[in-house]
């Protein structure tokens, strides 16, 4: 076994003790590190990569942690980038999610921003990546930051960069940002005395407004009225979505509406949803203990920073989510049906109807998803005349080409975007995935059905009978540390090279190496396409320490899945 030198680690960590502020409580985590070698190897053994999005981690002491230090950092190598682009002067807007420490790293992030002199301002309150994606468009700023890790565990917070466009920085941004943070140490933090400088209210009413107006286009083309009675069950999960989402859905004349109380405050442990992430069932424990109560029609859930929805509910006496490909054909064909201006029950659209919709040669409307999502979307795309464009995984990716719509005058012809990690948009006013709006048009949609006898279990059978069975699950293996690394990339190493010809006892008839063979569409991503219209994706998370596959097709997986755990175990117990 191959001897690691720990000196530089050694090194680096007393460097650390030597500078920390001379807080009580840090120099307590450092000791402790000291016997943990785990742990004090993986918070040491390298610095948190700058990725395409800015940063995410276990929160701790350490270069490969989030902390204060770490954040300071980062701020002063971007305000340096930023003043390369904005000689003259700059402005960034900050916002932070309910998780621990999100106040405090924004905080100090708009406090080195304006001793770096940067205008910067912060908002109040936690709020909702999509109200940060519209405030940065609305007011013009150059730059926004957003404090939060999402849907990660309780240990996590991360540190997310958007550009102008109000979408996550992209492509070789990220880095020439690491090339000016590289530049700084990480002990030189700002001035407490520094005052800060705050985002206006009303940027908070306007992202409302345009909420609003972005629904109203949509369903102002339904020719019928429908009660809007439908007794929802509504939990924020701790996060950023609770205000935003209850008065959204009452401004849309949702009054049924009762918030999952274990559930409703800010609470950065999570303390009923160890993991907040709406696409696990385990999110919903509370949720439905309330349905039951309640007697409710569905579940809306959002994650902690409010850009992911999720939709759960009871059926025939079985309680089941939406998994984010589902929730994503049944807004879809919602949103395709209604602007045709048709008003329809589920049965009264036939096969012939498709049919004579793919004939139109006027395309009506462009949409997007990411290459790991549901293909039966482009189906449903198709049979409305609709241009589907397929991006790499990331909502940036959606929110860059949408920019470029706007630059050509196009942007009237986005209708919607999705990707299967439960983030959808149809407000063309944003660049990012979008909660509070989709929580209130999956209300609209859930109240439309009901009004006509139908649930939304139904109407998704149905979208099957009319474009085919499709099924879809997406499977999450996690390796942690640096041998977690080593195993992911060995494990996509052996799919690239070493899987031909059969996947499962399945023919595979074409292999597709995002990294080297779709030319624009660059990253680490395989795929398969299977006989009997099955395919395989497998790639890293950007985010996590985990490897995401995902399986689809419009017969049983089983046998696919098997042969992939067999794969990942034999390396993961090697």
């Amino acid at each position: 076994m191959e001897t690691i030198d720990i000196t530089p680690i050694l090194n680096e960590y007393k460097r650390w003790e030597n500078n920390i502020s001379g807080s009580y409580n840090e120099h307590i985590i450092l000791d402790n590190l000291m016997v943990n070698d785990s742990e004090l190897y993986d918070s040491f053994y390298k610095e948190i990569k700058f990725g395409t999005s800015g940063l995410r981690g276990i929160m701790g002491l350490g270069p490969n942690r989030m902390n204060k230090y770490v954040v300071t950092r980062a701020t002063r190598g971007l305000s340096e980038y930023l003043k390369t682009l904005k000689p003259q002067g700059a402005n960034v807007l900050i916002s932070y999610d309910t998780r621990n420490h999100s106040q405090e790293f924004a905080k100090i992030t708009a406090r080195v921003f304006l001793d770096m002199g940067i205008d910067a301002y912060i908002f109040k309150e936690p709020t909702p990546v999509p109200v940060l994606s519209y405030a940065i468009r609305s007011t013009k700023a150059d730059l926004g930051i957003m404090i939060t890790a999402s849907h990660n565990p309780k240990i996590y917070n991360g540190y997310k960069v958007y550009n102008s466009d109000g979408h996550q920085i992209v492509g070789s941004q990220a880095d020439d940002i690491m090339k000016e943070i590289c530049k700084w140490d990480y002990f030189d933090l700002p001035d407490k005395k520094i005052k800060l400088k705050y985002v206006s209210n009303d940027i908070s009413e306007q992202f409302m407004k345009s909420t609003m107006n972005s629904c109203d286009s949509i369903l102002n083309d339904c020719s019928i009225s429908y009660d809007k009675s439908l007794n929802i069950i509504y939990t924020p999960l701790n996060g950023t979505g609770r205000d935003y989402v209850m008065k959204a859905l009452k401004l849309r004349g949702f009054e049924n509406v009762h918030i999952v109380k274990s559930q409703e405050m800010y609470d950065g442990n999570f303390s009923t949803c160890p993991v907040p992430n709406p696409e696990k069932i385990a999110a919903y424990n509370e949720a439905f203990y309330t349905l039951d109560n309640e007697e409710a029609d569905l579940i809306i859930a959002t994650d902690p920073d409010c850009d992911r929805v999720g939709v759960a509910m009871c059926f025939d006496g079985v309680k089941r989510i939406l998994t984010g490909n589902q929730i994503a054909i049944l807004l879809f064909d919602f949103i395709c049906n209604i602007k045709q201006n048709q008003s329809y029950n589920c049965n009264d659209i036939s096969d012939d109807d498709i049919n004579d919709n793919m004939l139109k040669k006027e395309s009506k409307g462009v949409a997007m998803r990411s290459v790991v999502s549901t293909a039966l979307f482009d189906k449903i795309a198709e049979a409305h005349d609709i241009e589907v464009v397929k991006t790499l995984t990331g909502f940036k990716y959606m929110g860059q080409f949408m920019s470029k719509m706007e630059e050509a005058g196009l942007i009237d012809n986005f209708i919607f975007a999705f990707e299967e990690s439960n983030g959808y948009l149809f407000n063309s006013e944003l660049r990012d995935k979008d909660g509070v709006g989709a929580a209130v048009l999956i209300a609209e949609m859930a109240a439309y059905y009901k009004s006509i006898g139908i649930s939304l279990s139904e109407r998704l059978d149905k979208i099957y009978d009319l474009y085919g069975q499709y099924h879809d699950k997406t499977k999450n293996y996690i390796f942690k540390g640096v041998e977690g690394s080593e195993i992911i990339d060995g494990i996509m190493s052996y799919f690239r090279f070493n899987i031909k010809g059969f996947l499962g006892g399945i023919e595979v008839l074409e292999k597709i190496d995002y990294l080297y063979d779709e030319g624009n569409l660059c990253d680490n991503i395989i795929e398969f396409k299977l006989r009997d219209h099955g395919i395989l994706i497998i790639r890293p998370s950007g985010t996590e320490p985990k490897l995401k596959v995902y399986f689809f097709g419009n017969k049983d997986t089983r046998k696919i899945e098997s042969e992939v755990n067999a794969i990942i175990d034999k390396f993961n117990n090697n």
